[in-house]
């Protein structure tokens, strides 16, 4: 009997549900589908999602057992703005629109009950994002939580470390990944702005592991033109000018083409030691505006002198593009030019004297 009981309580034991057992992971990401300004490259995406689609698959028909749910903000980005209307080929495709709505719906419905996971915005490759700049990852990861719990009205997790996949960046994606993100990060330290905020965060994108070397020379195309694009719109504008006295007032001119204010510093580096000219501080310039600064210059020595221009944060570190400001100064020796005035008012006596002389014999 006692060895009956035994087994039997070995058996219940056994069957219990192991309270350990792995919850089931939904991955939803794909490879990016817009490009920068919002349109769409293909329209792939609306295929996708439908039921029997790629991405529809994952939340249409599935059982409704405990789940975690690990998904990419920046596809559900791009499937909202999908849902609010788009064209594709330049006509309206109102049909993937409505996919958009519904597979959003359900995504909505199916994740209610579930672990939601935000994966670094874009879904980049977390190791080669960890090695390249691990700062950004903290940003990745912190964007895509807003964006997320913005999309679906409820409080999701960011963790680093559920990413799946490798993206073997060449050294020429690497520099212009970096270069775009210098400049990017550079430009928030001098001015607020969503589209800034937006860029660096798309810039993540192009370490997505789902990308063909096709798809990422594609994209990191269109984030590098976007990029010098928003870089263009917060600068000193280039110029020539002509300097003729030792001691000079430059007008330079600073445009601001975003929808907040900036104060800024100018750094100005002459190439050459025949002019001096000093920085200008805490310039504030305002939104959608020009504003001319005058900026003391002392020349040394006649001649052609280039001088850097770049902006630069409160911490004197320098952002944005380098402007290029071409000064020529012709300067006169004050010998010379006493000696020119000179000469030019004999001459001018002279001239007066002659006429008097030729009025004088006309009257004899």
């Amino acid at each position: 009997m006692r060895k009956i009981l035994v087994a039997l309580f070995t058996l219940s034991f056994l069957a219990m549900p192991s309270a350990q057992a792995e919850t089931p992971v939904i991955r939803i990401v794909d490879k990016p589908h817009t490009n920068f300004d919002g349109t769409f490259r293909n329209n792939e995406l609306a295929a996708s999602l439908l039921p029997n689609g790629k991405l529809g698959k994952l939340i249409f028909g599935q059982a409704s057992t405990k789940r975690t749910f690990v998904i990419d903000a920046a596809l559900i980005s791009e499937i909202e703005n999908m849902a609010d209307g788009y064209t594709f080929g330049g006509k309206e495709d109102a049909a993937g629109a409505q996919t958009a709505n519904n597979w959003l719906f359900r995504l909505k419905n199916v994740v209610a009950y579930n672990n939601v996971v935000a994966l670094p915005y874009g879904n980049p490759d977390e190791k080669l994002v960890k090695s390249l700049a691990p700062s950004e990852l903290k940003f990745y990861s912190s964007y895509a939580q807003l964006k997320l719990e913005k999309i679906l009205k409820r409080t999701v997790s960011a963790q680093n470390g559920w990413g799946a996949g490798t993206s073997r960046l060449g050294n020429e994606f690497i520099y212009s990944y970096t270069k775009n993100r210098r400049m990017l990060t550079g430009l928030s330290t001098i001015i607020s702005s969503d589209e800034i905020f937006k860029a660096r965060a798309r810039l993540a994108i192009v370490m997505n592991p789902l990308l063909t070397r096709e798809d990422r020379t594609y994209f990191n195309y269109n984030l590098t033109t976007a990029v010098e694009k928003l870089s263009d719109r917060l600068k000193v504008i280039p110029g020539r000018y002509q300097i003729t006295s030792k001691s000079a007032k430059l007008p330079i001119t600073l445009v601001n083409n975003f929808d907040t204010a900036s104060v800024v510093s100018v750094s100005l580096i002459p190439m050459n030691s025949r002019m001096q000219v000093e920085n200008i501080n805490n310039i504030t310039i305002a939104a959608k505006s020009r504003q001319q600064i005058l900026v003391p210059v002392d020349v040394i020595a006649p001649g052609s002198t280039l001088v850097l221009a770049q902006l630069m944060n409160s911490k004197g570190q320098l952002v944005g593009q380098v402007s290029k400001l071409n000064l020529t100064a012709t300067i006169i020796d004050s010998r010379v030019a006493w000696f020119t005035t000179g000469a030019a008012v004999l001459l001018f006596l002279g001239a007066v004297t002659q006429s008097v002389r030729r009025v004088r014999r006309s009257r004899k």
